[in-house]
């Protein structure tokens, strides 16, 4: 008999995937720091947070310093903007 390893936590509901990747779209389109995607979504900082978060963990985005504030871009190998 074969084990599946089991994963943490619940799954994220449509609502948190479909935030992430508005999120995510959104830093493609270049809006990179999180108070500007926090006034592009309407939604408050800290939510943004955990979107940036859950897409730097899989990968999809990764750090960049905007005048010593920490902004976001896609990591598609790309430089910074």
């Amino acid at each position: 008999m074969q084990e599946t390893a089991r994963r943490l936590g619940r799954p994220r509901s449509p609502e948190v995937i479909d935030r992430d990747e508005h999120v995510y779209r959104l830093i493609a389109e270049g809006v990179g720091s999180r108070s500007a995607l926090a006034d592009a979504t309407g939604l408050d900082r800290l939510t943004v947070r955990g979107s940036v978060e859950r897409l730097k963990k899989a990968g999809r985005i990764r750090p960049c310093w905007d005048d010593g504030a920490p902004a976001w871009a896609v990591d598609d190998g790309t430089p910074c903007p």
